[in-house]
């Protein structure tokens, strides 16, 4: 198989209802108990979450315009990730409505400073996965996240000289034994499961584990919320567990893969055998914005793409992101995420079609050189990473890509528009970037990008 680069980053540095088809009986009706030196637990989350951002003008319809008879995941039929409803239906699917379960571990930050967050984040992620919705002002969102679960794990108050703003109940290993000193395992122990206080509708008094909500299908994702800005242990952007599967789709047996995310779960980190299902877990620093996610979760995306867990999605991911300039270009490297230790940039654009370059690795020019649509930290014109800001358009075939791969100019004034949604890190290209992923019913013929996350 061949090598690709994993970017695994630590928080610490990083940039970063509509009624769901799920069992909402399954959800409690009153906050859960609290624990020793915690607040309340989960509650539904049936408030009114707080306004979100106004969409750029070109946005598409909202909701509300007319009916929406899109085939949906989850449904009656099929709730959990993983199904094998949704390999099956893939290409039917029109959008997906993914229940997160977000747990706030920040002290002095409310519930509602959470839901805030996250419903901003969910504004981006509708507005990225509205496929070319920069120009086609019908395009309908294949991607709507649902906070099902709000959980308060914050202190009621800190003990004495409590150094971290990340409350008792964040999960620390002590001793740290891998590379995340975030103790993953504890998320799905019974102890955290109480904390939860998510409760078996089977079994009145008992709370369910995370696994069980996985199983069940009540939850599709984990975002713990938290604080990176005062020393803590470390943790992953985002880490995901997912099946291995072939190139027909069919799953294989044995073990989920552990390294599905961006980057691996700690060998230390035990993942329970009921745990059989697609499970991502990702990290929100309370004090960094929208686009920082979504850097987080685009790091993710792209590790699901190269990770080999998926065939049909790696079939044309790496030409789509440019994880081919070994392939496309003969260079020594696949990506431009090799870029940096140098002084200057790294890319200079000798024309709108030709660049020089200056890696580690190797240095020299291409010419012709027209990319797809960049990745994650690489827009087609940037010059070294992170660089949204160059206004000196290239040719790019991302706007046509396995459509006619028709070279157009791309540049700066493209994601623009998206500033006020996602405007820090790198959101505001990110969700021009992810407009451009396949989607339902794609003229590509390439299936849609956004149902791989739940198989």
């Amino acid at each position: 198989m061949r090598p690709v680069l994993i970017i695994a980053v630590l928080v610490l540095v990083a940039c970063g209802d509509d009624e769901g088809a799920g069992a909402r009986d399954a959800e409690p009706t009153t906050d859960a108990g609290a624990m020793d030196g915690a607040s309340d637990g989960a509650t539904p989350d049936a408030a009114a979450p707080p306004p979100t951002p106004q969409p750029p003008r070109d946005a598409g319809p909202s909701e509300d315009a007319a009916p929406d008879d899109r085939l949906a995941w989850p449904n009656d039929e099929s709730r959990a990730t993983s199904d094998p409803w949704i390999v099956e239906n893939h290409a039917r699917i029109e959008v997906l409505r993914p229940r997160i379960l977000g747990l706030s571990f920040r002290n002095g930050r409310t519930i509602d400073d959470m839901r805030a967050l996250f419903a901003s984040i969910f504004a981006a992620m509708r507005e990225g996965s509205r496929r070319h919705g920069h120009r086609d002002a019908r395009a309908r969102p294949m991607l709507e996240p649902e906070l099902a679960y709000a959980v308060d794990l914050t202190d009621r108050v800190a003990p004495d000289g409590w150094p971290y703003r990340n409350s008792t109940l964040y999960p620390r290993e002590d001793p740290v034994e891998g590379t995340w000193g975030f103790d993953y395992e504890a998320l799905f122990s019974a102890s955290f499961a109480e904390r939860y206080g998510i409760e078996d509708p089977d079994a009145p008094g008992r709370a369910l584990t995370l696994c069980e909500l996985s199983e069940r299908g009540l939850v599709h994702e984990v975002w713990v919320y938290a604080d990176a800005d005062v020393p803590d242990v470390a943790a992953a952007e985002i880490l995901t567990i997912q099946p291995v599967y072939d190139e027909s789709g069919a799953r294989l047996p044995g073990e989920l893969a552990r390294c599905a995310g961006n980057g691996c779960f700690d060998v230390d980190d035990e993942i329970p055998a009921d745990c059989t299902r697609t499970l991502r877990i990702g990290w929100v620093n309370n004090t960094r914005g929208v686009g920082c996610y979504l850097e987080s979760y685009a790091h993710g995306i792209e590790r699901m793409g190269n990770g080999g867990h998926l065939p049909p999605l790696s079939a044309y991911w790496r030409d789509l992101a440019g994880f081919d300039l070994d392939d496309r270009y003969g260079l020594p490297f696949d990506s431009w995420y090799v870029c940096g230790g140098l002084p200057g940039h790294c890319l200079t654009y000798t024309s709108e079609s030709s660049v020089t370059y200056a890696t580690v690795p190797a240095s020299g020019s291409i010419d012709p050189y027209v990319p797809t649509c960049g990745n994650a930290h690489f827009p087609p014109n940037a010059r070294d990473p992170y660089d949204l800001d160059n206004e000196a358009p290239v040719l790019s075939t991302c706007e046509t890509w396995r459509d006619g791969d028709v070279p157009m100019p791309v540049g700066r004034a493209d994601w623009d528009r998206y500033r006020a949604l996602a405007p820090d890190c790198t959101g505001a290209w990110l969700v021009w970037w992810w407009q451009h992923f396949p989607a339902h019913d794609d003229p590509t013929g390439a299936p849609a990008t956004w149902p791989f996350l739940y198989w």
